[in-house]
Formats: C-alpha cells, sequence, structure tokens
C-alpha cells in the first residue's frame, strides 16, 4: 500500500514586515538579517488571525483543491506549539470551522517544531487501515519573540494544510530515520511570555540531529534536500555536514545551491513558523517543479527529481527529529499546479515599522488585512473563543 500527501496548501497572512526596516529600526545592520540568518521577510499575523484562523484558511484550501468532501476525513490533527488553550485542543475549533464529520478522530500534537511532523506519521499509521480515507494534518503557528530580542528577526506565522490518502496523487512518504534527547534548547515556561532560546546550543543541537539522522542511510545525491528551516543559513551549515560525512565525493556549496537553496525562498519571505516550516519547504520545492515543467532550466527541473524525489528532514527542539523520504506519484502535477505561494508572497502589504508594532500589541490599524482569510478570531465570551465565518465561505 502507498500512503502519502494526497494535496499540501499553504495560508500566511495577509501583511509582512522587511527586515531592512526592522535592522535600521533597531540600529542593525541589515546584512545581520538579509545575510547573517538569510532572511529577508517576516509574515505578521493580524489581531484577527490566530493560530485556529491559520488552520482553518489552510486546511478549507486544501480541501477545496483536492476536490474532497470534509466528511470524508477521518483522522484530524493539528501540530502547534501556539495553543490558544492548555487542554482543549486547536483541533476541535478547526473541526467545526470546516464542517468535517462527528465520525472523526480529532487532536493536537506538540513537540516544538516536529508536532506537525509527528501527526503525519500518525496519520500514515491510521491509513494503513484499509477502510479510512484520507487525513487532515495541519501545522499552523505564530512565531512571537519580544521586540528588539535576538529571536525578533526570525519571526513568522502561517499554516500549512498535509491532506493524506492511500494512492496519493501528489507525493509517497516513507519515515527513514528518528533521533531523540533530552535537551533544554528552545522551551516555554507557563508563566513566560516569549520562548526561551539557547541559540548556539540549539543550532548544535540541530546539527547533532541531522548528523544522527543522516547517518549510514542510503542518500541519493540526485534528490532535492528539504530541511526544517529555522533560519536559512542554519541549513546551509546542515548541508555542508551531511554531504562531508556521508562521503559523496561532491563539492557541497554546488550540491547546496542546486539541491537545497531554491526551495528555501518561502522561508526566507516568510520567516520561521515551526511547525509549518518543514512542509512549507516540500511547498515551495513541489512549485518551483512544477512552474519549471517543461523549461531548460536544469537546476528546479522536474525532471530531475522525477525519480529521485526528495529527502525531508524535520526537527523540533527538546528534541526529536526524524527523516522522510518523498516520491512524486504519477499524477503529481494535477495537484502542484494550485500552489500558488509565490503569487501570494508578492501581493502582500508591506508594514510600517508602527503598522508593525501596533499589530505585535494586538490593535488593528484600518487596513484590509483579512481579505484572503475565510475566518476571523472575535474574541472571547464568557471564557469561550468565538469564531466566524466570513461572508465569502462556502463550506
Amino acid at each position: 500500500m502507498t500512503i502519502g500527501v494526497d494535496h499540501i496548501a499553504a495560508y500566511i497572512p495577509n501583511q509582512y514586515l522587511a527586515l531592512e526596516d526592522l535592522a535600521l529600526a533597531r540600529n542593525v545592520d541589515p546584512n545581520k538579517f538579509l545575510v547573517g540568518l538569510g532572511n529577508r521577510e517576516m509574515s505578521i499575523a493580524s489581531a484577527s488571525e490566530d493560530v485556529v484562523v491559520l488552520a482553518a484558511n489552510a486546511g478549507k484550501r486544501v480541501l477545496e483543491e483536492a476536490d474532497v468532501d470534509p466528511g470524508d476525513v477521518g483522522l484530524l490533527i493539528v501540530g502547534t506549539e501556539s495553543a490558544v488553550d492548555r487542554a482543549k485542543p486547536t483541533a476541535t475549533h478547526v473541526h467545526e470551522l470546516l464542517r468535517i464529520g462527528n465520525a472523526c478522530r480529532t487532536f493536537d500534537v506538540m513537540h516544538a517544531c516536529a508536532g506537525a511532523t509527528y501527526g503525519i506519521l500518525s496519520a500514515i499509521d491510521w491509513l494503513q487501515n484499509k477502510k479510512n480515507k484520507y487525513a487532515l494534518v495541519i501545522a499552523s503557528d505564530i512565531a512571537c519573540y519580544g521586540k528588539g530580542s535576538p529571536g525578533e528577526p526570525t519571526q513568522g506565522a502561517g499554516a500549512v494544510a498535509i491532506l493524506l490518502s492511500t494512492n496519493p496523487r501528489l507525493m509517497t512518504l516513507n519515515e527513514v530515520n528518528n533521533y531523540s534527547k533530552n535537551v533544554y534548547d528552545f522551551w516555554k515556561p507557563w508563566d513566560k511570555d516569549f520562548p526561551i532560546v539557547e541559540g548556539v546550543y540549539s543550532s548544535q543541537c540541530y546539527l547533532e540531529a541531522v548528523k544522527n539522522c543522516f547517518k549510514d542511510q542510503d542518500i541519493d545525491q540526485n534528490a532535492a534536500f528539504l530541511y526544517h528551516t529555522p533560519y536559512p543559513k542554519l541549513i546551509k551549515h546542515a548541508h555542508s555536514n551531511v554531504v562531508s560525512r556521508l562521503n559523496l565525493g561532491l563539492d557541497w556549496e554546488q550540491h547546496y545551491l542546486e539541491k537545497v537553496a531554491p526551495f528555501s525562498d518561502f522561508s526566507s519571505r516568510i520567516g520561521n513558523i515551526y511547525t509549518g516550516s518543514l512542509w512549507l519547504t516540500l511547498a515551495n520545492f513541489l512549485e518551483n517543479c512544477y512552474a519549471s515543467e517543461g523549461s531548460s532550466q536544469h537546476n528546479s527541473d522536474r525532471g530531475s527529481y522525477q525519480n529521485s524525489g526528495c529527502h525531508l528532514f524535520s526537527y523540533g527542539s527538546g528534541c526529536g527529529a526524524v527523516l522522510m523520504r518523498g516520491l512524486f506519484s504519477r499524477e503529481w502535477s494535477s495537484m502542484a499546479k494550485f500552489l500558488n505561494i509565490n503569487e501570494v508572497l508578492d501581493n502582500r502589504l508591506r508594514l510600517t515599522m508602527e503598522e508593525y508594532e501596533s499589530l505585535v500589541d494586538g490593535n488593528e490599524i484600518g487596513k484590509d488585512y483579512l481579505s484572503r482569510s475565510f475566518f476571523k478570531f472575535e474574541g472571547l465570551q464568557n471564557d469561550q473563543r468565538q469564531y466566524t465565518r466570513l461572508a465569502q465561505v462556502d463550506l
């Protein structure tokens, strides 16, 4: 039985901050962000967009584009580290907004940035039962750090919905290797407003997990290498380690430029979206391949990946890591044609620093921030979160 991704879709808020603007406001050399991190922009959620709204928008899109009835979804998992409640799952709100049937197993997975990946592995196990049709896993996060903090330029917001099935139309997925270790590299105590980050140590933990996941594995050097991307510069270091330790006999920098860098553009323009980071990179890979189909470009030419596909590395602080293998399905282009994330990114609103800081403080400032959203967070009533469907929703 083949199991994998039937379709993938993303929802990114309609506004962003250019990191050159942030650097100037914080009296920092812009190259520290643009070159040192490899980030150019960061996506900013409005006060009416929490992780539920982000997830529901991505889920709505993936079901509509795949032409799948919400009633056929028997498993709904939300991977998030930005949950809005300590007990009630984010997935329960998403379940209602998407009008998925009651005969559905619904829960969240929390393991820092690897939560959605572990949700996908659970969905693959669930789909081994032939009576099950579709599993929907949604990665949804809003990365927030204090103003002027070292983590501020790595912020991001967005959701990626992954629809899984047997005989998937987009890509098969197989688990290759795992790595786990108890570390304190990044964590969120209940009494803290922002995460505690041991930046250098966290990068070391990431690189150690990369080494152990790829160790002694059968690696196809012609495949794309897709990594969880806290910031693009880190994955360059990671890939140099992979190539050197596997003794592939390659020029690692050239291999990085061909097999890694082309698929980190979305991360550079959105920032770290935690659980969705790796899966955003997969969407980047698929959109690049579809856009280059029939072209003469070699680096992103779909033909060069038809038989090799991709290696996918997921990392969650704390820590846990997974290496997976993805291969194109025969019908892959019929689903990849729906991906239009580049167009979405090109048409967002660019915030001023004043607007950015107002949104960070939870204030709306009059612009049409929800022009692409089908849902809205309305606030609390009797300590219960209230959501509405906007007029254009047709589920």
